[in-house]
């Protein structure tokens, strides 16, 4: 039992809101007594909001007001019972008929945007341009091995986009479609844990031809030391390459 500051009449928790900020846990005034006071003070809230609006603008929009409120948000978001309780809740959201109807409708509606709004194409062509500049910015242009350490047989390649080409390989190989049968068998057999993928050589150039004849020369230089490889054999290209740069 709790007695109300207000009404003074003792009544039951449940009859409580809950304030953590409270000594005992629950407000000091009941629900009623507060529900009461609202429906009384309507206007006076509703006017009071008002003139503090612009003030309330001013406060939130101040750079120490926004990062403290950011990291309030991530901490918060981070604890495990909200990530559960968030999870749980898109799951049920995006479970209800009309939501997935709406996300199909919204699924269809960007589809066919694709073919026939020049807007939409242009914006998609950006963000894909974005995308590249940033992930592969951070990529080097190089010539790599992909090592099997159980046999130590191995596949050399050359790329511009680094370890982007590296997760390339990875997705066709889980999937059963490698262009490689003799990786793509030895993959099935020992498991992805087999393999591992390093830079041989890095080139500040992105020129396709330069890279293209350093794998040439590296895969020409292990036949030659007699290391078993993956690469079945050269291209016409890079036998021309290696011809006209001895």
């Amino acid at each position: 039992m709790k007695k109300c500051a207000k009404c003074k009449i003792e009544k039951l928790l449940t009859e409580f809101s809950k304030d953590k900020r409270k000594r005992a846990g629950h407000r000091t005034q009941c629900k009623s007594c507060i529900n009461k006071y609202y429906a009384e003070n309507k206007e006076k809230r509703a006017k009071y909001r008002a003139e503090n609006k612009e003030r309330s603008a001013e406060y939130r929009a101040r750079p120490e007001v926004k990062e403290r409120r950011k990291k309030q948000r991530a901490e918060y978001r981070a604890r495990p019972e909200v990530k559960e309780r968030r999870t749980k809740y898109s799951m049920k959201y995006r479970a209800r008929p009309n939501v997935k109807e709406a996300m199909l409708k919204s699924k269809k509606k960007y589809i066919a945007n694709l073919t026939t709004c020049p807007k939409a194409k242009e914006k998609i062509a950006k963000q894909r341009a974005g995308y590249h500049i940033k992930y592969n910015g951070f990529q080097p242009n190089c010539v790599y091995l992909i090592r099997n350490l159980e046999n130590d047989k191995v596949y050399v390649g050359e790329t511009i986009r680094g370890e982007l080409r590296w997760k390339e390989h990875l997705c066709d190989l889980r999937g059963n479609r490698h262009q490689n049968k003799l990786l793509q068998e030895d993959f099935d057999k020992y498991g992805e844990e087999a393999f591992k993928w390093t830079i041989m050589k890095e080139f500040e150039d992105e020129d396709k031809s330069v890279l293209l004849l350093e794998e040439a020369r590296t895969i020409q230089q292990f036949m030659a030391e007699g290391i078993e490889l993956y690469n079945l054999s050269l291209t016409i290209d890079q036998f021309k390459m290696l011809t006209e740069n001895k």
